[in-house]
């Protein structure tokens, strides 16, 4: 296994690139807009609300990513600290996100692309923008990351000077009532307003590529949050003190309407090109990190091992890449609504935030040493508290998404389902072969150790 290490070519910088990039996709141009007609003026409330389970998700990712330095951590840990089946069904679980999320960024690259090429269908310029991803990815993890870094560079100066620009310009009037809908409505908007916080646990699946993950992990977390929570913020603040909420639900590129209102008109092309690199940035991630997950299930033998193949010049999993890449496509066909996409995606990571809450309970007995040597370490009254917190908001946060989207949220356990099926049969034939899951996740373990020690 040791010669189908991953090599570690990911700095702080670029860590922290990626992260942002991944998270602060085009949603934040579209959904706040749409938000703000279901909650009101109280929609940055709802965004507030959101960052707290993404709170708990970078305590949680800088723990388990500090200790798991190794590719598909999230299946490492829960596969170990639960049962293989639930880190199997982990990676499962990412790949229904990433037909359902990466769908909502092309869609949205579609819609901001009109601008430029008014005449091509939303379809062919979703397909193209994934494909053009898959091209930069082919290239190498060098290249992905030195583009990335470019993109999140340029959207995030953009953001910031329509956020606190727009300070200077809020009409406080119209955020009055701040919550016309009553309270019920925050708490609606607050399941689809998570979706562009989700991605914190992201920075586990690529541990191994990471350069002193001990340090970098947390680091990226919480740089990577505070310049998140400060974009959103301000945005979703602004944007209603710009353009009566009542009419940003209508709007289908709402931050350029606002923008119009207190920047110069070439301003809107810098928002619309903002909202493209945003777009490009998070499927760009996307697509990296479910490749790692998948090529280290083929490593562990739990999918079929062609997709474990590493690349002779660039050392990297190519087949696995070009598979996720197909995954995305099938997403991209079902072309649904955007709230319903995050909605979905919502409901998939808090199945799978209740199975973490229980996995860190575990985390001190599962993995004594690692936890004794681990630079970041939460102590052992926190991580219950953490694990309280994480149950407690999945259990709510997945009752309103049941509620409001229940065929969707059916169809999800079906598939979930079909993942649990795959398992046992794939695990069947490898115990026909004479093949340990169990013993190959505590060599993985061990390995990823000894690669971040050295």
């Amino acid at each position: 296994m040791s010669d189908q290490r991953l090599q570690r070519k990911v700095g702080l910088s670029g860590a922290v690139f990626l992260l942002i990039g991944h998270i602060v996709g085009a949603s934040i141009f579209i959904l706040p807009g749409q938000l703000a007609g279901i909650a009101g003026p109280a929609v940055f409330i709802a965004y507030l609300i959101a960052g707290i389970p993404a709170v708990v998700n970078c305590l949680i990712a800088a723990q388990v990513g500090s200790i798991l330095p190794v590719s598909a951590g999230d299946y490492v840990f829960t596969s170990i600290a639960l049962h293989p089946l639930l880190g199997f069904l982990k990676v499962w679980a990412g790949m229904l996100g990433l037909m359902v999320g990466v769908p909502i960024l092309a869609f949205g690259f579609a819609d901001y692309m009109a601008y430029f090429l008014p005449g091509v269908p939303r379809l062919v310029i979703a397909i193209g923008v994934v494909l053009a991803v898959l091209g930069v990815n082919l290239l190498g993890l060098h290249t992905s990351v030195r583009t990335q870094m470019t993109m999140v560079s340029i959207f995030v100066a953009s953001l910031l000077i329509f956020g606190i620009g727009g300070l200077f310009y809020v009409d406080w009037s119209l955020l009055e009532p701040m919550a016309p809908n009553g309270a019920g409505s925050v708490i609606s908007a607050a399941i689809p307003a998570f979706y562009s916080y989700s991605g914190f646990l992201t920075i586990v699946v690529i541990g191994e590529e990471i350069q002193n993950p001990r340090r970098n992990v947390p680091l990226t977390l919480l740089i990577s949050f505070i310049i998140i929570a400060l974009i959103y913020t301000l945005v979703t603040l602004v944007l209603p003190g710009l353009v009566p909420w009542q009419k940003l639900g209508t709007i289908v590129a709402p931050m350029g309407s606002a923008a119009a209102t207190f920047l110069p008109d070439w301003f809107a092309v810098v928002i619309t090109v903002s909202a493209l690199l945003a777009a490009a940035t998070s499927i760009n991630t996307a697509v990296l990190t479910t490749s790692r997950s998948f090529f280290a299930l083929a490593r562990n033998r739990v999918y079929p091992e062609m997709f474990g193949h590493l690349s002779p010049r660039t050392h990297e999993p190519h087949s696995a890449l070009v598979l996720v890449v197909v995954f995305v496509m099938m997403g991209i066909a079902v072309q649904g609504d955007i709230v319903q996409y995050a909605a979905v995606t919502v409901i998939g990571s808090m199945i799978y935030g209740m199975v973490w809450a229980v996995a860190m309970l575990r985390l001190t007995k599962a993995f004594p040493e690692h936890y004794r040597g681990a630079t970041f370490r939460l102590r052992p009254r926190t991580i219950w508290i953490i694990a309280a917190v994480k149950m407690t908001v999945s259990l709510a946060f997945l009752y309103v998404g049941f509620r409001d989207n229940l065929g969707p949220g059916l169809v999800y356990l079906v598939l979930l389902g079909m993942g649990a099926v795959y398992y046992y049969f794939r695990q069947q034939f490898l115990v026909r072969e004479g093949i340990s899951l169990e013993a190959l996740l505590r060599r993985e373990v061990d390995e990823a150790a000894a690669s971040a020690a050295s």
